[in-house]
């Protein structure tokens, strides 16, 4: 009786031994194990799981065995002077995310194409201003080109400068990269360019572009024909004779046919019908259609114009001259500019290789297009005397004024210090 207590009494201790060091254990293995999910940033719902308590334990005992291992490693690599090799990677691992591969490619991709940074005109908490130079869209999805549907989600067109304006950290908000664009500019055209910086002045500029309360002025370069520029003149209506340079108002019917670039892109038949604006002259002075109904989608629009300089150069002397003028319009019709002065007036504006060659009896013709594929058409001065932004008083009477592009000179004889005196 007394042997059987002692064998009891042994197995007793035995069982409460083993009891305690697997206690131990478990403790130990939990313990690691949230040890590692904490480093690892992973749930500890698994531990609790019964059907993956096991797999958990051997993974964390796994991840627990290979990190001391890999302590002592690095602790004897120390001890000897040498450094710690890297890790090498998965393939898969070293592959960046689409979106940091396209921008990537897009810094490459303009750098190729060498397009001119813009310029920054003015900065403020509302409104970024900037001068964009040609070969830039202003937005996404400007200029036609590739077929936005077949693209990715994450593709970023390398020409757009929202987005390189964006990327630069030049925006509002938090991650400085809230722009609104206010307006836009065709892609071969250049000028002023406003983004709101928030949604204040996004909507107040809006609203004053659809009163007509904002005043553009575009200077232009147009081809003259051989009598110069009095076709322009015939086909327009003399509003302000009294001025050192006469102005005068040039009509016509618009209709927007939804489709073609904003660039040169295939040329037209006579009155624009395969370009992407269909124009109808109005005699001069006649401004105006009766019936809206009537017009099949026509649109009247207007554009004032004045004579600013005659250009000539050595380059140009087998050639007819050509005339930089000050344009501005009532409305913000697609291509109103452009196509009013070669199909109403007979006036196209150098480079534009949509319009240019449409009109086959008098006036000027673009018959090649320009070195860089740019339109000579410049969005001198944006106005906006009746927005209200706080610490932008000067907008009362001042305009946002972009300098000419420095390939004029080259193409045109003309700089800017050569026109300071001129509006």
């Amino acid at each position: 009786m007394a042997h059987k207590r002692t064998i009891f009494s042994i197995s007793s201790t035995y069982r409460r031994r083993w009891l305690l060091s697997a206690s131990l254990t478990s403790f130990m293995i939990m313990f690691c194990a949230a040890r590692v999910c904490a480093l690892q940033h992973t749930s500890l719902t698994p531990l609790f799981n019964p059907s993956r308590a096991k797999q958990c334990r051997h993974s964390s005992i796994r991840s627990v065995t290979t990190t001391l291992y890999g302590f002592s490693r690095q602790g004897g690599n120390r001890s000897k002077g040498q450094t710690q090799r890297p890790q090498r990677r998965s393939p898969q691992a070293q592959q960046p995310h689409p979106t940091q591969q396209v921008r990537r490619n897009s810094s490459k991709t303009s750098s190729n194409n060498k397009l001119e940074k813009p310029e920054i005109i003015f900065s403020n908490n509302h409104v970024l201003v900037v001068n964009k130079p040609a070969g830039w869209k202003s937005q996404p999805g400007d200029g036609g080109g590739q077929n936005n549907d077949n693209q990715s989600s994450s593709y970023v067109d390398p020409k757009c400068l929202l987005t390189y304006l964006q990327s630069q950290e030049l925006g509002g908000g938090s991650q400085k990269n809230f722009l609104s664009p206010t307006h836009r500019l065709d892609q071969p055209c250049t000028g002023v360019l406003i983004f709101a910086k928030n949604g204040k002045a996004a909507s107040r500029i809006q609203v004053a572009w659809a009163k007509r309360k904002v005043k553009k002025i575009y200077w232009v370069v147009v081809e003259g024909g051989d009598d110069g520029l009095d076709f322009l003149i015939s086909r327009s209506k003399l509003v302000n004779g009294s001025g050192k340079n006469p102005t005068y108002q040039l009509s016509g019917m618009l209709k927007s046919t939804g489709g073609g670039k904003g660039g040169g892109g295939p040329r037209g038949n006579k009155g624009g019908g395969r370009g992407s604006v269909i124009c109808k002259p109005l005699p001069p002075n006649q401004t105006s259609v009766n019936g809206d109904k009537s017009n099949g989608g026509f649109r009247v629009c207007h554009i004032v114009w004045e004579h600013l300089k005659t250009l000539t150069t050595s380059k140009q002397s087998t050639t007819a001259p050509r005339y930089l003028l000050s344009v501005s319009t009532d409305t913000g019709a697609k291509h109103q500019v452009r196509a009013l002065l070669a199909l109403a007036g007979g006036a196209p504006i150098a480079g534009d290789l949509r319009y240019g060659d449409n009109y086959s009896n008098r006036g000027g013709k673009v018959d090649a297009p320009l070195p860089d594929g740019s339109v000579a058409l410049h969005a001198r001065s944006v106005f906006l005397p009746t927005v209200s932004l706080g610490g932008m008083e000067f907008l009362l009477d001042k305009p946002f004024v972009g300098n000419l592009p420095g390939r004029w000179r080259e193409f045109f004889g003309v700089r800017e210090q050569d026109v300071k005196g001129l509006r």
